[in-house]
């Protein structure tokens, strides 16, 4: 009797410790036009899934007492980071379609999804108004995220990829053997995609490999014309309703990883 009176004091004790550890959050997601969002995904700092929305955009979670930040997600709309304050446990989040702003320079676009940003209070108001939202005041700090360093970090990249490429291309000369990878449509034999081309690359590379010498360059979008000298592991392939085999030559542009064949 005494025995088990203990072990229900420990099990107690120890359901109190865990309880005390965690926090019930609660809340609804919304888009900008006021629909609410079903299935967008609650995140925790070790992007560990959390919980989803219901059909009415609304959620229940438990989180630790540590854990002060949050990030939904959810197709077609920007990621939304909030980092919550002291007993916050009332969530509602408006999230932002993701909208791309043809022709415009990421400065432009960030200017607009900023205009779009600061009408989010407004929003809010409207959402309450509808009873899609409860509280007037909002228990979390979340920042504007501009695009443009992000975007400036991959035209970075970019430029300094097509200065290797202009330099591999200027180095290759009339006779070189290079291999060239390709994706595959192993049921037609098909040509289904094609990378940049490789240096010491093997068939367990990738999904299929051509080599062939360079019979002739041209300058305009680094163009390699090249005779098959050896396909692994097929004799033929076809690319765009034409068989390559060895032999066959084509046109490889560097510059946009593209196959012509003549």
């Amino acid at each position: 009797m005494k025995i088990n009176s203990v072990i229900t004091i420990v099990l107690l004790f120890f359901s109190f410790f865990v309880n005390g550890q965690n926090r019930s959050v609660y809340g609804k997601v919304i888009s900008e036009d006021l629909e609410p969002l079903a299935g967008a995904q609650i995140r925790n700092s070790d992007n560990e899934l959390l919980g989803e929305t219901d059909f009415d955009g609304r959620f229940k979670i438990n989180i630790s007492q540590k854990n002060d930040s949050l990030f939904f997600r959810y197709t077609g709309m920007e990621s939304t980071d909030v980092k919550l304050k002291e007993d916050c446990d009332n969530i509602e989040v408006i999230m932002m379609h993701f909208v791309i702003y043809d022709f415009m320079t990421p400065k432009k676009s960030d200017r607009l999804r900023k205009k779009r940003y600061d009408n989010l209070n407004n929003i809010h108001l409207k959402a309450i108004n509808n009873r899609l939202f409860q509280n007037n005041n909002i228990c979390y700090d979340r920042n504007f995220k501009a695009h443009k360093p992000d975007l400036d970090k991959i035209g970075k990249e970019l430029k300094e990829l097509d200065r290797i490429n202009k330099n591999d291309f200027k180095n290759l000369k009339i006779g070189d053997t290079v291999r060239i990878p390709f994706g595959l449509d192993i049921t037609k034999k098909t040509i289904s995609s094609n990378y940049s081309i490789c240096k010491n690359c093997t068939y367990q590379d990738y999904d299929f490999l051509i080599k062939g010498v360079i019979v002739n360059k041209q300058r305009k979008h680094f163009t390699l014309e090249i005779k098959i000298v050896e396909m692994l592991p097929y004799n033929n392939l076809e690319y765009r309703g034409k068989i390559l085999n060895v032999g066959s030559e084509f046109k490889y542009e560097m510059k946009y990883c593209k196959v012509l064949i003549d």
